[in-house]
């Protein structure tokens, strides 16, 4: 199971063309391993669409929250999306951009941008309500933002270009009026995530504390009806779900299910209908393996899987860039653990061609660079880094700091690699890096934590968030519009801390250059000028290495067979479309 930081999905290759659509297309990209593709039309629903029906979805892990503001694990968003977070726009299994509740995509052509675009005119669809019966009107689009824009919210997804939003109009109930103090190329996924309703969620600034982000009163098909903890979320229709007549079942009920050969029991016995991130990225395997009345729909993935390298100095307190990692400050030692790295082997053998290489974070989409990795596997290369570094090799095969930059002499060169639990894969591709490590003298220790720890919060303490780790390794994902994570990964100033606790720069990565190559991406809405600015922070990153990105996984779900109507999206989460499910048979 993949973890996935999903920033919402945006277009932008038709939308200043000079004939406006209800739908904006991607650009146009080509085929490759790790070029998103068009999932395959959706299964066929009988033709009179039966009602009722429960379908029980495994998930690996419990959520935290159903806020997926809060929180960057997909597996919030893999949940959350059945009830509290549908938004304005969504993308569609075919890359299309398309209004949910929003009445139209604004754009130049029908009114919706302005010329200078510093006001953006969203329309609601009429009659709209939340899932308590109160109208859903423009005011939460309003409140949305000023909840997003308090610093103290804790929000740390779907926050790009919030800063960047002057004031917020609202001339009737239908109307959302935005008006941006500079031009936010990333504009149609503003509110993608969701809306909050204001008058059933809370202050702004007690956002981590709302009753609403374990019972949401929100817009999607269904509502939560129970929530045992560390058993099951149970979901009931929405009654006043905005499509007529959906959705087609009855119930959800997610059951929470770390151990993968109960998972594969209940997916056979038909005791659970929908498995999330199977783990094996093979259908012809899955079928084997699990056998009965399921099967695997897999798809072109977008989860991008990179050890990231602490840079600052861990557990002395100050989660800031200085002073740097006694071990990792070194460019040479990072140098080293790239060139130690078996690549392909990797790829190839240990996880038989079931993933793609990779070597930056722009690794497809209409921003895609073809960038040859700085450091390649050579076992001499990382020896003689180290070497040169201050690294001599010990009597136990495992170096230790001889006029190291940074190191005190004596010091061993054993470092803690950290990722997140119950997924099988990665456990494979840890061990194979811990021996590549290893035969360079380089002792490595893997350390696996709960999603709830690797992923939690400033305030909650995680250690990559307070800056207490060496290296991590996990995988992410980039939207098809990415400058929002992009700034908030990547620039200089968002380094994680008591004053910014929503910074994402977690590696604690300086660099001016980066900076500028950011800011570039951001201020023009040329995608060529864009992608020529993302592609040199792909350089710098692929040089200066405060990442070493390593593959990206294919993305796919297990189903049973009677279950039809939904569509295995590269760009949507499990029930991105669970309006839609139906069950045979019922």
């Amino acid at each position: 199971m993949k973890l996935r930081w999903i920033t919402f999905f945006v277009l932008f290759g038709l939308l200043f063309s000079a004939c406006a659509t209800a739908t904006t297309q991607a650009p146009a990209v080509t085929e490759s391993a790790t070029q998103p593709q068009a999932a395959a039309e959706p299964t066929s629903p009988p033709a009179e669409p039966p009602s009722g029906g429960t379908v029980a979805l495994i998930i690996p892990e419990e959520p935290t929250t159903l806020n997926y503001y809060l929180s960057d694990a997909a597996i919030v968003r893999q949940v959350a999306d059945a009830t509290s977070m549908t938004g304005l726009v969504v993308v569609n299994e075919k890359g299309v951009f398309v209004p949910v509740l929003a009445a139209e995509l604004p754009t130049e052509a029908n009114g919706g941008l302005s010329a200078d675009k510093l006001t953006v005119t969203w329309k609601l669809l009429a009659d709209l309500k939340w899932s308590d019966g109160e109208p859903l009107t423009s005011d939460d689009i309003k409140f949305t933002w000023e909840a997003l824009a308090d610093p103290n919210s804790g929000a740390i997804a779907g926050t790009g270009g919030i800063s960047q939003i002057s004031s917020i109009d609202t001339p009737d109930a239908l109307t959302a009026v935005v008006h941006y103090s500079t031009p936010y190329a990333g504009y149609l996924a503003q509110f993608a995530y969701g809306l909050f309703p204001r008058h059933a969620s809370g202050a702004a600034a007690d956002m981590s504390n709302w009753d609403w982000n374990r019972q949401p009163v929100g817009a999607g098909p269904f509502v939560v009806t129970e929530w045992a903890s560390g058993e099951s979320i149970t979901m009931g229709p929405n009654p006043n779900y905005y499509q007529a007549g959906k959705p087609y079942l009855s119930r959800l009920i997610f059951r929470i299910v770390p151990e993968f050969a109960a998972q594969i029991a209940l997916m056979k016995q038909g005791e659970a209908q929908v498995q999330l991130w199977p783990g094996i990225d093979d259908p012809n395997q899955y079928a084997t393996e699990v056998g009965g009345d399921v099967h695997e729909e897999m798809v072109p993935g977008v989860w991008n899987l990179a050890i990231d390298f602490n840079l600052s100095m861990p557990f002395d307190g100050d989660p800031g860039a200085t002073p740097p990692h006694p071990i990792l400050g070194d460019l040479r030692v990072r140098q080293a653990i790239s060139s130690a790295i078996d690549y392909d082997t990797l790829i190839q053998d240990v996880l038989r061609n079931t993933v793609a290489p990779s070597t930056s974070p722009f690794a497809y989409g209409w921003y895609k660079c073809d960038i040859m990795r700085a450091f390649p596997y050579d076992v001499a290369k990382a020896n003689s880094l180290l070497d040169e570094a201050g690294w001599k090799l010990g009597s136990d095969g495992i170096r230790e700091a001889e006029g190291a930059l940074y190191a005190a002499d004596g010091t061993r060169l054993s470092l803690e690699l950290q990722g997140y639990t119950s997924f099988e894969p990665l456990q494979r591709t840890e061990e194979f890096i811990v021996e590549n490590l290893k035969a360079v003298g380089i002792e490595a220790k893997i350390q696996n934590y709960d999603f709830s720890i690797i992923f939690g919060s400033y305030e909650d303490n995680s250690p990559r968030m307070i800056g207490d780790y060496d290296m991590l390794i996990y995988d992410r994902s980039l939207s098809i519009e990415p400058q929002g994570l992009i700034e908030n990964d990547y620039v200089s100033t968002q380094i994680p801390s008591a004053d910014n606790p929503t910074g994402g720069n977690m590696w604690r990565w300086v660099n001016t250059a980066g900076d500028e190559f950011v800011k570039q991406a951001g201020s023009t809405f040329d995608l060529s000028v864009r992608k020529d600015a993302y592609c040199g922070l792909a350089e710098l990153i692929n040089t200066e290495l405060p990442q070493v990105y390593i593959y990206i996984f294919q993305d796919g779900y297990g189903y049973a067979n009677n279950l039809t109507g939904f569509v295995v999206s590269t760009w949507g989460s499990m029930v991105w479309d669970v309006q839609n499910w139906q069950l045979t048979g019922e």
